[in-house]
């Protein structure tokens, strides 16, 4: 099958080889491109955090593009969304991970049962957070809600911005041709942006026909009404789950 990655270039080339490992024929199409702070990086690990905490492996590229150094900061409590954010974060060079379940609001709730006994004790006399959240911008927002709901202090660290991919209508075509099978969206934020970008280019003849897997039904609201019929969420927002649809689609 013929499928579109949207996730942004670094993580959709390791989708790519996946899809391929799997007999598949990946389309990268990547619908945002990241932009890192390093200059808020610096800034915000001065302030010795007791723990941080990173919904995306985007925010561990970050620490590592930012020539910071992380020596002091390795052996800190590291609470990462999902394994794949937990391996970026062990590459390069944290000890002590505590993963989750793949999404936001699951990693607050093990921020909750893990480190809530630490956030009733007063602040260090520093100012240093207890928690800090090595965030993007945008961000759907889950975790830190999570959290403000079991009161949970957390201190938040914009690192890095996802900006939209320019697109023309040219090079889609291009790309689109022969059609795609399936186009797999990651995030609401991506599913926005594709159909956006869709509108905007008058794309409907070629998405008229195509699948989409979504990897949960958070992401699922995006897709439009016309499309519904033809879009799945995952079971478990993991990658390995919406593999587990497209096989499914397949036959294998």
């Amino acid at each position: 099958m013929r499928v579109v990655v949207t996730r942004p270039i670094r993580s959709g080339q390791k989708t790519a080889t996946l899809l391929r490992e799997r007999g598949h024929q990946p389309i990268l199409l990547p619908m945002t491109e990241p932009v890192y702070k390093t200059d808020v990086t610096r800034e915000t690990l001065a302030r010795k955090p007791a723990a941080l905490a990173v919904t995306s492996a985007e925010a561990i590229r970050a620490l590592s593009a930012s020539s910071v150094d992380l020596s002091n900061h390795l052996d800190r409590p590291l609470f990462a969304v999902g394994e794949a954010t937990a391996k970026a974060a062990r590459d390069i060079g944290f000890r002590t991970i505590i993963s989750g379940d793949g999404d936001g609001v699951a990693l607050a709730r093990l921020v909750q049962t893990t480190f809530k006994p630490q956030a009733s004790k007063p602040a260090p006399d520093d100012g240093s957070p207890h928690l800090l959240y090595l965030a993007g911008r945008p961000r759907e927002g889950g975790f830190e809600s999570t959290l403000a709901e079991n009161a949970i202090r957390v201190s938040v660290a914009e690192i890095y911005e996802m900006q939209p991919v320019h697109w023309e209508r040219p090079t889609l075509q291009a790309r689109f041709e022969p059609l795609p099978d399936v186009v797999l969206l990651y995030s609401r934020e991506t599913a926005r942006i594709f159909f956006e970008l869709s509108d905007r280019l008058d794309l409907a003849p070629l998405i008229s026909a195509i699948r989409f897997i979504c990897i949960s039904e958070n992401v699922l609201d995006v897709v439009p009404a016309i499309h519904r019929s033809r879009a799945l969420a995952s079971a478990t927002p993991r990658e390995d789950a919406m593999f587990h649809l497209l096989d499914r689609g397949t036959g294998t």
